[in-house]
């Protein structure tokens, strides 16, 4: 895949936040692709096949109460208000209505419980955005509601709906440079299934008695599908600061006990924002266990529009198929002295071979080469590589 970007982007002078109104973003992208269907790693399920895309933000702010954001995100056969949101409140307690974006992972190439895999959902979010306390206390609780979904299971059949998303995290900074976070997300409802705020009360906070249960998947038996994660932070105060960090997370409960975390999954990441003065480094790695991307009561797990909303290595597969996998991400950037900067990503993804599925190991490798000049970037990325199912190189030529 070959991107070309007249990416127009108004990102240069940051006095246009400062405004009552303004329009903050906006940019398009063209591109052209030979021998691939994949889904786009963290782009709102943006297929390799897609010939362009196209977004733009702007605000308006009445008051330092009221936040009036509208965005939107299109690309062919699809168009989202991603970024629409209507912000309320002040620093420790904002409420936004609308199309926000979730990210909960210290990683910057994935996320493995919520992150931008999957199309913008419509939902309620109440967050801080100033640090409550000397531990710098931040929260972020929201209800979100998903596409639509086929073949959920209820009472011994099936029934179809939007099944809701629930999540609540929350961090800390014991010491200066370190965070610490828990994050859990509930999946239920949808179609004819118990989505009464009563039973998420019950399930959320007695999850071995109304979730992760045995026997039929019924409403009465089990109310849906959770996932959970704890992350550590730290920032090394050296000459060049950098970050190591690491997210250990898991899908349902184990052993009938709601504190220990099944089908694990680890994340390691290493950031090095100077290296050499003219270069920075990121390498990221996620392991995880069989039972991620599908689920007894919703066939493709946590999910929306058809994608994961989690790690992009849950789209890299066979619909349904739960195997485990390992992912990793090595990113290189250089700001050379003619100016500009160049951006060299590897990613690799390999399903386990216990699967059902004969997958093979995925290959992928970007260059992108951008560069600012008045208050307009531009740029281009070459995108080549090679799937689980062999599909066939995808390359094409700038």
């Amino acid at each position: 895949r070959s991107t070309l970007f007249p990416y127009t982007t108004l990102f240069r002078s940051p006095y246009r936040y400062m405004g009552r109104y303004a329009v903050t973003h906006a940019g398009v992208e063209a591109a052209a692709t030979e021998d691939s269907g994949r889904t786009l790693p963290n782009s709102r399920g943006m297929s390799a096949q897609d010939a362009w895309t196209a977004s733009v933000a702007a605000h308006f702010q009445p008051s330092d109460y009221v936040l009036l954001q509208l965005g939107g995100v299109a690309y062919p056969d699809e168009t989202m208000a991603s970024g629409s949101v209507l912000s309320l409140g002040n620093e420790y307690l904002q409420i936004d209505l609308g199309y926000r974006d979730h990210w909960w992972s210290p990683m910057t190439d994935s996320s493995m419980l919520i992150g931008t895999q999957a199309p913008t959902m419509p939902g309620v979010t109440l967050s801080n955005y100033t640090p409550i306390s000397k531990l710098g206390l931040r929260y972020e609780v929201f209800m979100a509601r998903t596409g639509h979904v086929e073949n959920i299971a209820f009472a011994g059949g099936t029934t179809s709906g939007n099944p809701r998303l629930f999540g609540v995290q929350v961090s800390i900074d014991p010491v200066r440079g370190w965070t610490l976070s828990a994050s859990r997300i509930l999946q239920y409802g949808g179609g004819e299934r118990d989505d009464s705020l009563g039973s998420l009360w019950r399930a959320f906070f007695n999850p071995t008695s109304y979730d992760n249960t045995s026997g039929e998947p019924t409403a009465q038996e089990e109310f849906g599908n959770q996932t959970a994660a704890l992350t550590s932070q730290f920032v090394f105060p050296a000459a060049h600061p950098f970050a190591v960090y690491f997210q250990y997370a898991g899908e349902d409960g184990s052993r009938g006990e709601g504190w220990r975390l099944g089908n694990a999954a680890l994340s390691v990441g290493l950031d090095l924002p100077r290296l050499w003065n003219r270069f920075d480094l990121t390498y990221e790695a996620t392991d995880w266990q069989n039972g991620w991307n599908a689920h007894h009561i919703y066939p493709l797990g946590q999910s929306s529009e058809g994608h994961v909303i989690g790690h992009w290595g849950g789209d890299d597969r066979a619909p349904g198929d739960g195997a485990g996998a390992q992912s990793h991400s090595l990113r290189i950037g250089w700001s050379p002295t003619f100016g500009g900067r160049v951006e060299l990503r590897y990613r690799t993804l390999q399903n386990e071979d216990y699967s059902t599925v004969d997958y093979e190991r995925q290959h992928e490798v970007t260059l992108r080469y951008s560069r600012s000049a008045q208050r307009f970037v531009y740029g281009a990325e070459i995108n080549v590589g090679r799937d689980v199912f062999l599909y066939g190189d995808r390359k094409s030529v700038v």
